[in-house]
C-alpha cells in the first residue's frame, strides 16, 4: 500500500514538473522571441512566429502579441510582401501599442507601404511622425539609430526631386550615426556598416545628383568609405561591392581611368564568388567606358560585347523568373491545400490570386480610381505610339526659316541640314544611350560647332540639349516596353541602366517629366490592357 502511495506521489510529482515546464507562460514567450534577431526572415521563421503569437493570444498576453507581431514586420519588410506587412501594420495599431521603439518603427513601415502605394505625402507624414517618436526614445542608442533610418528614407523620399532636402536629411543621418555609442559590440558595428552607407550615399550625391558634378566634394566620402578596408576590414566585406562600383564611378568621372579599372576588376572578380550578376554588370560598363576613354578599341570593344551578352542573358533569365514564381505560388498553394482544411482553402487561394494580381497589375489598382489625369497621360502615350509610323519631314526652306525665328545666330541651311542629317543618325544608332553624353561631346560626334547645336536643338527639337538627350532615352524605353512585353518584367533599376542612367531615381524623374507618369504605372498599365 505504502509502494503504490509512493508511486502515485512520484508519479503526480513528475506530471507537475512536465506541465509546468511546458505551458505556455509569458516568460517562456518572452524567451522564444528573444531567440528571433534581423536575419528571421525566412518562411520558417515566419511561421514560428506566427505560432508564438496564437500562443500569446491564448494566454491574452499582450506584449508577447505585439513583440511577435514587430518582429513579422522586419520579415515582411526585408521580403518586400507589403500586403502582409499592411495588414500587420493594421493588427498591431488595433493593439494601441504605447512603447515609443514600436510606434517609431510601425510610422517607418507605414511609409514603406504607402510610398510604395504612391502615397508620397502621406509617407513623408508617417516619417515625420516616426521622427517624433523616436525623439522620445529613452534609450540613446536605439534613439540614433530610429533617428538615422528616419532621416535616410526621408532623403530618400526628396531624392532628386529636391537636391537641398535630399543632402540636408543625408548629413542629419550622419550626425544621429556620430552619437552612436561603441560600448556595445553590435552597436559599433551598426555604427559604423551605416557610416559606411551614408558616405557612399552622400558621394553619390555629388557626383549623381548636384548640378555641376562636385567630385572635389565627393572624393572624401568616397575615400572615408573605401577606408574602412584598412580600418575595418570586417565592415568593408559587407559593403564591398556597393563601395568599389561607388569609388570606380569616382575615378571614372575623375578621369582616373587606370584606377576606376582596378575597381572595375574587382568588383568582376568578386562576383565570381557572390554570385551577383548585376555587380558584374556594372563592372563590364565602367571596363568599357574607362578603355573608352583610353582609346582602348579592342578592350573597350571586349568588355561592350561582354556586357551586352549578359544582358541579354539577364533578359531571358528574368522572363524565366516570372514562370517559376507563379509556378512555386501553385505548389506552395496544393501543399497547404493538403495540410489544412477544406475551410482554409478558400483564403489560400485568395492570397494566391491577390499576389498574382500584384504582380500583373501592381501600383496601377490603388490609383485607378484616385488619378484620372494618370490614366488620361497614359492613353494619350499610347495614341502617340500608335501613331509613330508616319515622321514629319523637314524641308531646308523650313530650317532656315524657323532657325531664324528661335535665335539670334545666323547659320547656313546648309550647316543646318548637315547637322540634323547627322542627328538623324545619331538617334537611329542609339548612342545617346551612353552614360554621361555632354553637349561637347555631341557637337565633337557631329562635328560641328558647340554654339550653332544648342539652337539648332532649340529650334528644330524643340528642347535644350538636356532635355533632347532625355527624351530619346525616354523614347526609346518606352518603345522597348511597349513592343518587348520582357521588359515589363525587369525592375526600374535595370531599366534606368538599360538607357543610360547612372541612377533609378534620375530615370523615373525623367520619365515623368517627359509622360507625366512613372515608369511603374507605365508598366502595369501595359500589363493589364495586353
Amino acid at each position: 500500500m505504502k509502494q503504490n502511495l509512493y508511486l502515485f506521489f512520484l508519479f503526480f510529482s513528475l506530471h507537475f514538473f512536465y506541465a509546468q515546464n511546458n505551458s505556455i507562460s509569458p516568460k517562456n514567450i518572452d524567451q522564444q522571441l528573444a531567440q528571433f534577431g534581423d536575419s528571421s526572415t525566412s518562411e520558417d521563421d515566419i511561421k514560428k512566429l506566427e505560432q508564438i503569437i496564437k500562443a500569446s493570444t491564448e494566454i491574452n498576453y499582450k506584449k508577447g502579441i505585439i513583440d511577435g507581431k514587430m518582429k513579422l514586420l522586419f520579415a515582411y519588410t526585408t521580403n518586400a510582401d507589403y500586403k502582409e506587412l499592411r495588414e500587420t501594420i493594421k493588427e498591431i495599431e488595433a493593439l494601441e501599442p504605447t512603447d515609443n521603439v514600436h510606434l517609431a518603427i510601425l510610422n517607418i513601415d507605414k511609409s514603406i507601404v504607402n510610398k510604395e502605394m504612391g502615397l508620397e505625402k502621406e509617407a513623408l507624414q508617417n516619417l515625420r511622425d516616426a521622427i517624433e517618436y523616436s525623439k522620445l526614445i529613452k534609450d540613446p542608442d536605439q534613439k540614433h539609430l530610429k533617428l538615422a533610418n528616419c532621416y535616410n528614407r526621408i532623403a530618400l523620399y526628396y531624392d532628386y526631386k529636391s537636391p537641398d532636402s535630399l543632402i540636408s536629411n543625408l548629413k542629419k543621418q550622419r550626425k544621429e550615426i556620430d552619437q552612436l555609442s561603441e560600448v556595445n559590440p553590435k552597436t559599433k558595428i551598426k555604427k559604423h556598416s551605416l557610416i559606411v552607407q551614408n558616405n557612399i550615399n552622400i558621394g553619390n550625391y555629388y557626383v549623381g545628383v548636384v548640378q555641376p558634378m562636385r567630385l572635389d566634394l565627393a572624393e572624401p566620402y568616397y575615400m572615408g568609405a573605401y577606408a574602412y578596408r584598412t580600418t575595418h576590414p570586417e565592415i568593408f566585406e559587407k559593403s564591398a561591392m556597393e563601395i568599389l562600383k561607388g569609388v570606380g564611378r569616382f575615378y571614372l568621372e575623375k578621369k582616373e581611368f587606370q584606377k576606376c579599372i582596378e575597381m572595375a576588376n574587382e568588383v568582376i572578380a568578386r562576383e565570381k564568388i557572390n554570385k551577383n550578376p548585376v555587380h558584374r554588370l556594372y563592372g563590364f560598363q565602367l571596363l568599357a567606358d574607362s578603355n573608352e576613354e583610353l582609346k582602348n578599341s579592342k578592350e573597350q570593344a571586349k568588355y561592350t560585347l561582354l556586357y551586352a551578352k549578359l544582358l541579354d542573358s539577364l533578359n531571358q533569365v528574368a522572363k524565366k523568373e516570372v514562370g517559376k514564381e507563379v509556378d512555386q505560388l501553385i505548389t506552395k498553394a496544393k501543399k497547404e491545400k493538403d495540410n489544412e482544411h477544406n475551410s482554409n482553402l478558400k483564403s489560400i487561394l485568395l492570397w494566391i490570386g491577390g499576389f498574382i494580381l500584384i504582380i500583373t497589375l501592381g501600383i496601377w489598382l490603388y490609383w485607378k480610381d484616385k488619378n484620372k489625369k494618370l490614366k488620361n497621360s497614359y492613353h494619350h502615350l499610347i495614341e502617340k505610339l500608335n501613331d509613330r509610323t508616319h515622321p514629319e519631314q523637314i524641308t531646308v526652306k523650313e530650317i532656315s526659316n524657323e532657325t531664324e525665328t528661335k535665335t539670334a545666330i545666323k547659320i547656313s541651311e546648309d550647316t543646318i541640314k548637315s547637322a540634323l542629317a547627322k542627328m538623324e543618325k545619331f538617334e537611329a544608332s542609339e548612342k545617346f544611350l551612353k552614360k554621361d553624353i555632354t553637349l561637347t561631346w555631341f557637337a565633337n560626334y557631329l562635328n560641328i560647332n558647340p554654339k550653332y547645336l544648342s539652337p539648332i536643338i532649340k529650334a528644330h527639337k524643340n528642347n535644350n540639349f538636356n532635355g533632347y538627350i532625355n527624351k530619346l532615352r525616354i523614347d526609346y524605353i518606352i518603345r522597348k516596353l511597349y513592343e518587348n512585353p520582357v521588359y515589363r518584367e525587369y525592375k526600374v533599376s535595370y531599366l534606368a541602366e538599360e538607357c543610360g542612367y547612372a541612377s533609378p531615381q534620375v530615370f523615373a524623374l525623367a520619365f515623368k517629366k517627359e509622360t507625366e507618369i512613372t515608369p511603374s504605372y507605365f508598366i502595369e498599365n501595359l500589363k493589364n490592357n495586353n
